[in-house]
């Protein structure tokens, strides 16, 4: 698959863990959205705090931008993840 078409699959993929919200930021569940579409995994990584945002080298040129934000009443995280 070419990495454009993985970058379309991917996104694709994304939309779904982008419209829940989660216990917790879900980078397990990007992991295997990107190597199943043929990109790399997230490095190892401690994502905490209330509000955050990562900007990750997935593929030759391609990148994952996510951020997320945890919700102060229920505790869960809204996340926003996407590859370009």
């Amino acid at each position: 698959m070419s990495e454009i078409k993985a970058r379309n699959a991917v996104n694709w993929l994304l939309t779904d863990l982008n419209s829940k919200y989660h216990d917790g930021i879900p980078v397990a569940a990007i992991d295997k959205v990107l190597t199943t579409c043929g990109l790399k995994a997230t490095e190892p990584a401690i994502y905490c705090g209330r509000d955050g945002r990562s900007h990750e080298q997935v593929g030759e040129s391609t990148w994952l931008a996510l951020t997320w934000h945890k919700m102060e009443v229920s505790g869960r995280y809204e996340i926003v993840a996407y590859v370009s």
